[in-house]
């Protein structure tokens, strides 16, 4: 077992944010990850996919938008929003920022690496 506080984690580059991988498999978890992050007013998360995991984000505070395609969906504190897996997906905080944890399974080690840090082409 380990206990880690969410500021704890290991920074990526998604956006201007603070993005931080928490658990992961370079410390444990086998099978998902887990992160945080916390954006200011108007600073995205990059629009990315995962051809093979699914993500669950749960929205601590703030608010805005998440991406799905060209759609925008409100996000607000308790929303906690199932991305499937090959779905287009970023997120863009509100007027108070936004702060949020995420659960991805299995893990999308480019997420991490720097690969999916630039703004991606959805796919048709």
């Amino acid at each position: 077992m380990q206990i880690r506080k969410l500021t704890d984690g290991r920074r990526f580059h998604m956006g201007a944010g603070d993005t931080r991988n928490v658990y992961g498999p370079h410390n444990g978890a086998k099978h998902l990850t887990f992160n945080y992050a916390k954006f200011p007013p108007g600073v995205a998360f990059t629009q990315h996919t995962h051809e093979r995991s699914e993500d669950l984000i749960f929205v601590l505070e703030g608010g805005g938008v998440i991406r799905l395609d060209d759609m925008e969906l409100p996000i607000e504190p308790g929303d906690v929003i199932l991305v499937s897996e090959g779905e287009f997906h970023g997120t863009v905080a509100g007027s108070n920022g936004l702060t949020c944890v995420s659960v991805q399974a299995p893990p999308d080690i480019k997420l991490y690496d720097g690969s999916k840090s630039k703004p991606q082409e959805k796919r048709p």
